[in-house]
């Protein structure tokens, strides 16, 4: 008699990004929101409403952050002075910008980070994928390109 096959099934957790992001959005139903979306899709979130808390967090937090994910438009520090301040604090960032606005703003060209651009309003898959590009782009192959 022929021994019975048993079939072992293992239960592999799903696959979850294991990135920090700094979410910076003055607006708060924004903010919410995307950070409702990051945070089910895995990632872990330092949340900020304006640029100096942002920075302020960075100083506070042993955490290395990943991503940057900042409005452009807030009040006293725009999105893209933050970048450069978050660009001395951390090698090789990785920024992504979002903005209402953002057909109408300079892309930074001279930028050494990974940069890119995030148009509002957006969708979850669109923000997801986008983080997403931005987390697994080469860093000095992406440069300033959206």
């Amino acid at each position: 008699m022929m021994p019975e096959l048993v079939v072992a099934t293992v239960n592999t957790p799903r696959w979850r990004p294991l990135e920090t992001i700094l979410l910076v959005e003055d607006e708060g139903f924004v903010r919410k929101a995307a950070a409702e979306v990051l945070e089910s899709a895995g990632y872990r979130l330092m949340i900020a409403g304006s640029s100096s808390e942002a920075l302020e967090v960075c100083r506070e937090s042993s955490e290395t952050v990943d991503l940057l994910l900042a409005d452009v438009v807030m009040p006293g520090m725009s999105g893209h002075e933050l970048a450069a301040k978050f660009e001395r604090l951390y090698p090789r960032p990785r920024v992504l910008l979002m903005s209402g606005y953002a057909e109408r703003l300079p892309r930074r060209e001279s930028s050494p980070y990974a940069s890119g651009y995030l148009a509002k309003p957006f969708s979850t898959q669109t923000l997801l994928h986008k983080v997403r590009e931005m987390l697994d782009a080469n860093v000095f192959d992406l440069g300033a390109s959206a």
